[in-house]
């Protein structure tokens, strides 16, 4: 998954404000403090065992992902999910 509204927090500041290739500014990081439930612990240990990512960035890349998710699955779009190369597609939904 590429982003490249994510790619460079710089921009030639003569960009057209219309055109859809423009970046968004990209903020500094910020340091916060959160309560994992204990479904979230698991998840986190496990992604960090699939990945060898540091926790932080492990907790970087889901929220990422869970944005550009959130995006898709907003109307007009839909985000559908494939178990296997033969299965068929189902509908994911987001609550």
């Amino acid at each position: 998954m590429t982003n490249s509204r994510a790619a460079s927090g710089t921009s030639g500041g003569d960009m057209d404000a219309g055109d859809p290739h423009r970046q968004e500014a990209v903020p500094q990081s910020e340091r916060v403090t959160i309560n994992l439930t204990g479904k979230a612990v698991q998840s986190l240990q496990r992604l960090q065992e699939l990945t060898g990512y540091n926790k932080t960035d492990c907790i970087n890349r889901a929220l990422i992902i869970a944005n550009e998710v959130e995006g898709m699955s907003r109307e007009p779009g839909a985000v559908y999910w494939r178990e296997t190369p033969d299965s068929d597609l189902m509908l994911v939904r987001f609550v």
